[in-house]
């Protein structure tokens, strides 16, 4: 099965260059249209979305109903999201909101009350073990186009598939410097009965994660975005409001109006 790990769509903050962190800022309107580029793509893949787990923050929520919408749509399923706090983005304390430095002209503030990265891979752990090993585990002889996935943020995630990939039995082979996630830039990994059995380990002992191996089959992914430009003149960068229609929009609700009027008619 495939294992996507999906960092959120584009946010406020990410566009004003602010350290985000456990911020719930909210989605930006090219963030928005990145949501729907990488919904579609997952929905006309050959990829079945069986689970959708994300961090409780807006962009990451946001990131993920969009996901679930398009894949009911898609395949006429009900799949719901399971909202966690353990898959939040590490919490950069007094940092929190503050302009990334550039230059010798920007200083921040001493860093205070920042989440450790103990706390963090304690979170990544928890999650592994309580939400992600049962899915896991039981659905190793399902089809190999069955998915999960995780909706999370840039440092949680790089924590997560370093916790993950030790857990696996050739996890020692994976090279972590190539962790990488632009917005809505997804990592791919494809689950598998490994191919080398814990032999020597007592059954009542050995850990469900020793019977399963991996393979990195995407980096970083965006093919989705292709060709999509932020909108100039500001606009792009703006907080995302809800209930404002795209001209493709428009264009569809009169299209089923008229065909609701025929009918009636």
């Amino acid at each position: 099965m495939h294992l996507l790990l999906i960092r959120h769509v584009e946010s406020v903050d990410n566009a004003a260059s602010l350290y985000g962190g456990s911020r719930d800022a909210g989605l930006t309107a090219h963030g928005a249209l990145q949501a729907q580029r990488l919904a579609s793509s997952l929905a006309e893949s050959r990829l079945l979305v069986k689970h959708i787990f994300s961090s409780n923050l807006e962009r990451a929520v946001k990131t993920a109903h969009a996901i679930r919408d398009a894949q009911n749509n898609a395949h006429q399923s009900a799949l719901t999201v399971v909202e966690l706090a353990e898959l939040r983005e590490k919490h950069f304390g007094n940092w929190e909101g503050v302009k990334f430095a550039s230059g010798s002209t920007q200083h921040k503030p001493v860093q205070t009350g920042a989440e450790t990265l103990e706390s963090l891979r304690a979170r990544c752990n928890a999650f592994l073990e309580q939400c992600l090993a049962p899915v896991m585990t039981a659905q190793t002889v399902e089809p190999d186009n069955n998915c999960v996935v995780v909706v999370g943020h840039g440092i949680s995630l790089g924590v997560l598939t370093l916790a993950l990939v030790k857990k696996l039995s050739n996890g020692s082979r994976y090279d972590s410097t190539r962790i990488s996630w632009s917005n809505t830039g997804y990592a791919d990994l494809v689950i598998s009965m490994s191919s080398a059995t814990a032999v020597d380990v007592p059954a009542a002992s050995s850990s469900p994660w020793s019977k399963l191996g991996f393979r990195v089959a995407q980096i970083n992914c965006t093919a989705h975005l292709h060709g999509l430009r932020k909108t100039r003149g500001g606009i792009g960068s703006a907080a995302h409001d809800d209930k404002q229609k795209t001209i493709q929009g428009y264009f569809v609700a009169s299209s089923r109006k008229r065909k609701a009027s025929d009918v009636t008619n």
